[in-house]
């Protein structure tokens, strides 16, 4: 597939995650991505790699086939009028994927196309994209199947993409988008517990991330539930079992159902 010129605005956490995936995976040629990234420290490493930098939205959008909508959303409510008018008078219409949390797609069009129409696909990412191994939901009931498609290509490479609806997308956010948050939080635990109880921090790391990449892969490939595998480890009166009750004692998951749920709430809150 043809993806044409991609324009990056913003290359901060996410927008450069994306970015460095899709350089390192050769998605498209460096000659065919630009960005609009006014913070030097953002934008130094990309330039050196041969990415075109444009110093404005009017010869930004002149150039774009494809937009990468990746600032915060409270820098769109304030930069959405300037981008409005440079694409007016860009007199071309080139298609948007937003990685914005909370900003609908009706919102994103209104306050970019005015006299225009714009087709606008939301997705949200996370992290690991960065290094091949994201996650990646494509929200397409209002974007053309043809659009839909070009996100799938852009991401396929350093993601595994999901496809779901508008509506579910605050969800993603807070399960995936943020969940690597919670699972870099569950590590540091782990390896703090580690050195309590008397191991180097460096062997507590390097048990903690193999244990971790082992469960995942269990689940993955046993066709059994957490709840099954879960079971399977815990011998009658042994450790595992008190652990577990220490665990529910400390309301493990009922806190990770509460940090998932503010995470949800939050990026309604943004799209407001």
């Amino acid at each position: 597939m043809n993806l044409g010129n991609i324009l990056f605005l913003g290359t901060g956490n996410m927008g450069g995650a994306i970015l460095r995936g899709l350089l390192a995976k050769s998605v498209v040629p460096v000659s065919q991505i630009a960005m609009v990234e006014p913070a030097e420290s953002f934008a130094s490493d990309f330039v050196k790699s041969g990415v075109q930098r444009f110093a404005s939205a009017d010869e930004a959008f002149a150039w774009a086939d494809v937009v990468m909508l990746c600032v915060k959303p409270q820098v769109f409510k304030i930069v959405a009028p300037e981008w409005r008018d440079a694409l007016q008078r860009s007199g071309r219409r080139p298609e948007f994927i937003s990685v914005m949390a909370g900003i609908q797609t009706g919102i994103i069009q209104e306050a970019l196309a005015n006299l225009l129409t714009i087709n606008v696909l939301r997705t949200m990412p996370n992290l690991p994209m960065a290094i091949g191994k994201g996650t990646v939901a494509l929200a397409s009931d209002h974007a053309p199947a043809s659009l839909v498609e070009k996100g799938q290509a852009i991401f396929a490479p350093v993601a595994n993409t999901t496809v779901v609806i508008e509506s579910q997308l605050d969800a993603v956010t807070a399960l995936s988008g943020s969940g690597p948050a919670w699972v870099f939080q569950f590590i540091e635990g782990l390896v703090q517990a580690g050195v309590k109880v008397g191991l180097s921090r460096e062997s507590a790391t390097a048990m903690t991330l193999s244990t971790i990449e082992g469960s995942v892969a269990m689940v993955r490939e046993s066709g059994k539930s957490a709840a099954d595998l879960t079971a399977a480890v815990c011998s009658p009166g042994g450790t595992t079992i008190y652990g577990l009750q220490a665990l529910e004692e400390g309301a493990f998951r009922a806190t990770l159902m509460q940090a998932v749920e503010a995470a949800c709430n939050r990026s309604k809150e943004l799209g407001a």
